[in-house]
């Protein structure tokens, strides 16, 4: 199977190159037909390269002295790695990788690549990748995670523990001291957040123009994790500072009523009320949040307006692919709901519609 993937990879890349566009366009084309994030298609689609390019590593795996797992550690960790220094690297990993598992496997190639790193190189182009993500979870919850340096890691964790060992630990939920350490850890993250940085949250509420003087089901969301349920956005709502912004819709189509300009540039009103719309990015399969994308003309200004209904939110990275690759988009006028048309470099059609709108079908 991965050879196969290798070989469909190597061979879309060729097509999608002797086109004339970048390669970008590839890996949407992988994740739409194989219904994946743009990122796992991305990851699969580097696996697949890379085995065909490692020839050691694609050896061991095919022959069962490693498993996919470890194969995908070794080229993860040595990827920065110059040869020849890297097959060396390789066969070493390959050998140890055979008796001990895919975590052992892990740490003894990071020694190995601080060692080999006199110059730190490595490390500096390590440290320019840090970043901080959040993820949403079920039940209102959420995952928040960091990649930093290891020696800021170890103090910030004890840091953490410091304060979560504190007699006056921040408690939002009362439990005392039937928290376990992990649940006291969190309490100490958020409380010294809240008690030093000034946030405001905004809840996003879109109702029709009919149902502003009725009964109304609605589903509150967060700009960067969507919903969060109606207990936690009463919550916010009645935090002093809490912030709302009501958006009217059409009480037939369900589009917003019609608000734009003839200027290129996007007024905040106008950007605000495209991002309560979608949600999420429009490219098909994505679901990267409001918060992150731009919104984007679906017909190029000037020939298209600056509106709502020649506006659609694209993530960073499918706002590029759509200006710079094989892709195409158009809008079907015909269908409700703000329906885009997309087509692939392959010829393939996909149609999306707004997350918000899909959810109240």
């Amino acid at each position: 199977m991965h050879a196969e993937m290798a070989a469909l990879t190597a061979e879309m890349q060729s097509r999608i190159t002797a086109m004339g566009y970048p390669l970008s366009g590839a890996s949407e084309e992988f994740a739409t037909l194989l219904a994946i994030s743009p990122r796992s298609a991305d990851h699969r689609m580097g696996t697949a390269v890379a085995l065909c390019e490692r020839e050691v590593v694609w050896g061991a795996l095919h022959d069962g002295r490693i498993d996919l797992p470890k194969a995908n550690v070794i080229l993860e960790v040595l990827a920065e790695v110059p040869d020849p220094r890297r097959e060396e690297l390789e066969l070493i990993a390959i050998g140890f990788g055979e008796e001990h598992t895919t975590h052992q496997l892990r740490k003894k190639l990071l020694s190995l690549t601080v060692e080999n790193d006199p110059d730190e190189a490595l490390r500096k182009e390590a440290i320019d990748r840090r970043e901080v993500w959040i993820e949403p979870a079920a039940h209102g919850m959420a995952h928040v995670g960091a990649y930093i340096s290891a020696e800021q890691a170890e103090a910030f964790v004890a840091a953490l523990e410091k304060m979560a060992a504190a007699p006056d630990c921040a408690d939002p939920y009362g439990q005392g001291d039937a928290r376990s350490k992990g649940q006291r850890l969190a309490d100490a993250l958020v409380g010294f957040l809240q008690e030093h940085v000034d946030v405001q949250v905004t809840v996003d509420v879109v109702i029709s123009a009919d149902q502003l003087v009725g009964d109304n089901d609605w589903t509150p969301e967060s700009k960067r994790l969507g919903p969060i349920g109606s207990e936690v956005a009463r919550d916010l709502c009645m935090s002093p500072d809490a912030r709302w912004r009501r958006l009217v819709t059409d009480p037939v189509s369900g589009e917003l009523v019609a608000m734009g300009t003839s200027a290129y540039r996007i007024p905040t009103h106008l950007r605000e009320a495209i991002q309560a719309r979608d949600v999420s990015c429009r490219f098909p399969g994505c679901h990267a949040r409001a918060e992150f994308f731009d919104c984007d003309h679906v017909i190029p200004h000037p020939a298209g307006d600056t509106c709502a209904d020649n506006l659609a939110g694209l993530c960073r990275r499918h706002h590029r692919t759509k200006t710079f690759s094989a892709w195409k988009v158009e809008r079907d006028p015909g269908a409700p709901r703000h329906e885009l048309v997309w087509t692939s470099p392959l010829g393939k059609t996909y149609r999306t519609t707004s997350r918000r709108y899909a959810r109240n079908e």
